[in-house]
Order: structure tokens, then sequence, then C-alpha cells
């Protein structure tokens, strides 16, 4: 499964995680679904952290080009 997290919120106690759903092709929070992000948002924003992970060992992934216009 695809993982990530938003470098801004580190600052807090807590880091919200974001999961990739291949259904909706969004990334939504773990704890509140409602909350998401189309996956070209993610994947774009280099203050997004990617990992993939089975449940119990998580790589981080290096994601080319980031930072390009999704417009």
């Amino acid at each position: 499964m695809l993982r990530a997290i938003y470098i801004g919120d580190i600052r807090f106690n807590e880091c919200n995680v974001f999961e990739y759903d291949n259904d909706t092709k969004k990334f939504h929070m773990v704890n509140d679904r409602e909350i998401s992000y189309d996956f070209e948002v993610v994947m774009g924003d280099a203050d997004f952290i990617i990992f993939a992970t089975n449940g119990e060992i998580a790589f981080q992934l290096e994601v080319k080009n980031r930072n390009f216009n999704v417009d």
C-alpha cells in the first residue's frame, strides 16, 4: 500500500497519515476519510513524503519531477 505524510504536520504532536485508495484515485486521511487529496496533488508536491508499506515495513519512495503544475 502507498501512504503519505505532509512534512508541515511534523511540528505538531500528531502527524496525519494518508493512504492511497485505488478505487477513488485519492489519498485519504486514515483517521478521517472525508479529508483526501488527488493522487496527482500528493505525488507532485515535494512537501509530501511517500512510503510503500506492507503494514510492518515501510520504505520511503523517491518521486521525480515534483512540484509540477497539475492545473
